[in-house]
């Protein structure tokens, strides 16, 4: 039975469908943890080397984890063994009902009654697919009420009679007739949404057997007309219409299509069509009444196509789903734009101009604003990097000495235990190559998809340069950027890589990095950083022109926005704290 149950596991689509079940709601930079109050994405998917998918929230006051299983236990306070049990008795009651319906799919009902006799339970719906040619179904659904429990059951003609069983793909579309008499058609989930619909003069249609199943379905009825997509409000919902949007977009002449949003419509979760016709019935409204309140509804669909993505990010925006995040410098951030979702930034700098310090700090800052983080270090073990991060974080650089830890002992316990619950956060974010051993660019292209997977927003790697090259430099750099742009673009996350020039002597730029050509091509940021003697510079800040010492510039390469690129500011190191301050762009006087 093992075998079976880790067939369960091994599905990305079964965990999340438990998952929806239980409550959790999935948006593009994460999933919304159901088992507490989640108001930012918490929580990812990720597959574990045994090959099974799991569930893990990374909010301290959750931490959640577990497999298909292990979430239907949480979610219905059930105990994991009497779930087990019951998933393997579901197994086998599958089996015996598959076997029935099996030999059921294989005989002939020589008519209507028999078939209707056939079915299990009462016939509570019947939903027929007519041909608008000639008048008669090419496939039948019925909705079946059995001891409480509702299933559907699919029948279809043949040659003397109707076999119980799915008709050959594709499928038919439901209410064709009306699809032929009409220019302006509703694409709904369901056909009961397409039936309630009709009942108010609007022509609607649904592909057979639900969500997930349009791939299956013969959408040429729709070529050429004006569609409206109207999900269910769910994440179910949202994909299938989804999926029947990329359908339409190959149809030839091509459909003109609109998007009805659920949640315009202060529908409730897993709400659909009939329900938003039935609330307006429960406030007493007439037939004429809805008629219109309907057509307005339908008015308002947003037109889809080449401003789609456009009207979608500036959706996100104002949900807060699409934002950039800030580096601890405030200029920087301004200038560069560098932390948008599907970005990567290159931080390059020659031995000892503190671009590893600088990251440490930012990643330190990000963790403080409880930003979902993965850093990777390719040089150092763990305890070297938190006791870098402790010396940032109490500001005494001795942490980075032996000699001073041996020699302050109380002094270095109590800074300890003062910032533990700091240091315990950095460590879960923090990889090695002590123990992951990810040490080609394949690997770790690989690690950036696992952690994006499980909605990391920010994941550093620090230095990329550190890692093996398994072929020609040119080629498998090429493809390392390439394979990370892809999973920053698809997972809405950015990705900041340290590197170093090709010779140490040389000061940084875009033309002396390593892998030089890729590098500028697939990143959407380039910021180096020099080290030099103490020099004074004219500096712009927020409030006017001043002079300043400093120690370190960073040059802005290559920016998001365009405006920063070329501009250079001074920043000094703090040599107690181990940390860089922002003094301002430096101007010529």
């Amino acid at each position: 039975m093992s075998n079976k149950l880790d067939t369960i596991r091994k599905s990305r689509e079964n965990l999340r469908q438990e998952l929806e079940s239980a409550g959790a709601k999935f948006t593009a930079s994460g999933i919304c943890c159901p088992f507490h109050e989640d108001h930012h994405p918490s929580a990812g998917i990720y597959q574990g080397k045994d090959g099974i998918f799991r569930f893990k929230c990374q909010a301290s006051e959750c931490a959640f984890g577990g497999d298909v299983f292990d979430v239907r236990a949480r979610a219905t306070g059930k105990p994991l063994a009497e779930v087990l049990l019951a998933a393997i008795g579901n197994n086998h009651q599958k089996k015996q009902t598959t076997q029935r319906q099996s030999e059921s799919e294989n005989k002939i009902y020589h008519n209507l009654d028999s078939l209707r006799a056939a079915l299990p339970g009462e016939v509570v719906l019947q939903h027929d697919y007519l041909n608008p040619v000639t008048g008669q179904p090419d496939l039948l659904v019925f909705r079946c009420q059995l001891n409480g429990e509702k299933s559907y059951r699919p029948a279809y003609p043949t040659k003397g009679g109707f076999r119980l069983a799915a008709p050959p793909k594709p499928w038919p579309l439901y209410a064709r007739d009306a699809i032929a008499d009409s220019d302006t058609v509703i694409v709904v989930e369901g056909e009961k949404c397409c039936d309630v619909l009709s009942e108010y003069g609007i022509s609607a249609t649904t592909n057979a057997f639900g969500a997930g199943k349009a791939e299956h379905a013969d959408w040429t009825p729709l070529a050429g007309k004006n569609l409206i997509l109207w999900p269910d409000h769910d994440v179910v919902g949202h994909n299938h219409m989804r999926q029947i949007q990329t359908i339409l977009d190959t149809l030839d002449p091509k459909p003109r299509v609109a998007w009805l949003e659920p949640r315009d419509l202060d529908l409730q979760e897993r709400e659909d069509a009939a329900d938003f016709i039935e609330q307006l019935k429960t406030l007493e409204k007439s037939q004429t009444k809805i008629e219109t309140e309907l057509r307005q509804v339908i008015g308002k669909a947003r037109p889809l196509g080449p401003l789609d993505k456009l009207h979608q990010r500036i959706k996100a925006i104002n949900a807060g789903e699409y934002r950039c995040i800030a580096w601890p410098w405030s200029m920087l951030s301004n200038l560069t734009k560098a932390l948008l979702p599907g970005t990567i930034t290159l931080l390059a700098g020659t031995v000892g101009a503190s671009k590893s310090f600088m990251l440490l700090q930012a990643v330190l800052f990000w963790l403080y604003q409880r930003e979902h983080i993965a850093y990777y270090v390719l040089e150092g073990d763990r305890p070297f990097h938190l006791a870098r991060a402790l010396a940032q974080l109490s500001g005494i650089a001795g942490f980075t000495d032996p000699d001073w830890i041996k020699e302050n002992p109380l002094a270095a316990q109590a800074a300890l235990i003062e910032h533990t619950e700091q240091l315990e956060l950095f460590a879960h974010h923090l990889w090695a190559s002590d123990n992951l051993g990810a040490e080609t660019l394949e690997q770790l292209a690989e690690w950036i998809a696992q952690q994006a997977k499980l909605s990391r927003r920010i994941i550093c790697i620090d230095p990329v340069t550190a890692a093996a090259r398994t072929g020609k430099p040119w080629v498998v750099d090429l493809a390392f950027l390439k394979a990370v742009k892809k999973t920053a673009v698809d997972y809405n996350c950015s990705v900041v890589l340290v590197t170093h020039p090709t010779k140490d002597t040389a000061e940084p730029n875009l033309q002396n990095l390593a892998g030089a050509a890729a590098y500028q091509r697939f990143t959407d940021v380039i910021i180096t950083l020099r080290n030099h003697e103490s020099q004074t510079s004219c500096v712009k800040t927020a409030v006017g022109r001043t002079e300043v010492e400093h120690t370190r510039t960073v040059r802005i390469e290559k920016a998001r926005n365009g405006s920063g690129t070329g501009y250079s500011l001074a920043f000094s190191f703090n040599t107690d704290f181990l940390t860089l301050t922002e003094h301002g762009v430096i101007t010529k006087g």
